[in-house]
């Protein structure tokens, strides 16, 4: 990828989905073991599956270590915050750990909707569904593999406006760059569109709908 966005995209979810893993973990009573696999499936799990669809091997976040320091600091900060910082200021953060979870993985959420999104543009350009496809699964993947090992049913399964907010903001990303909008531009309304998709259905309760049994013995 060419794009400076990329990188600058790339680096932000990667931190701030590696620190809603460490979150997770925690919660989880994890060891740093548990923490540091938490962090790196959320972190990297999605560009790992985006670049697997592309056929690029070893995939990106494998050939370099920078991922590896990014989730390194990532987690080391998060825990030593959670861990040694004054009874006061650790009180603060644990008490809005759901807020910062939150904030850590709509931002990440975000952030690699674009990066999956400029990869399909980049390499196929003339493949509409695969590029929106690539934006929402590079998005989505890294917190299925964490809700998984965490032992929870992933969130984006079974309620949350979730995978439709990567929706929403990779075709933004798609449609922007056909009609030449610049890519700088056309990120940030899509990081944004995301991140207030996101919001306002957090802030509004909104899930998908559901399927639910008329009587108790029935599945429809």
């Amino acid at each position: 990828m060419e794009s400076i966005w990329w990188y600058i995209f790339d680096i932000m979810g990667t931190l701030a989905f590696a620190v809603s893993g460490v979150l997770v973990a925690v919660s989880k009573r994890m060891d740093l073991f548990g923490i540091f696999v938490l962090a790196a499936s959320t972190a990297i799990g999605g560009g790992i599956i985006r670049d697997l669809m592309l056929g690029h091997t070893p995939p990106i976040a494998l050939q370099s270590s920078l991922y590896f320091f990014l989730i390194i600091a990532a987690m080391l900060g998060t825990t030593a915050m959670i861990r040694y910082f004054d009874a006061n200021i650790r009180s603060k953060v644990m008490h809005h750990s759901a807020y910062i979870y939150l904030a850590g993985d709509t931002i990440g959420l975000a952030s690699f909707t674009i990066t999956g999104t400029l990869s399909g543009l980049y390499f196929n350009p003339d493949m509409w569904v695969l590029i929106i496809m690539l934006g929402v699964i590079t998005a989505v993947g890294g917190g299925v593999i964490r809700d998984v090992l965490a032992g929870k049913v992933p969130s984006v399964l079974v309620h949350d406006i979730y995978a439709t907010a990567a929706l929403l903001g990779s075709v933004t990303l798609y449609v922007l760059v056909i009609f030449d909008w610049p890519v700088d531009v056309a990120a940030l309304i899509s990081f944004f569109t995301t991140v207030s998709s996101r919001v306002v259905a957090i802030k509004a309760k909104l899930d998908m709908p559901h399927v639910k049994r008329k009587r108790r013995g029935q599945w429809l």
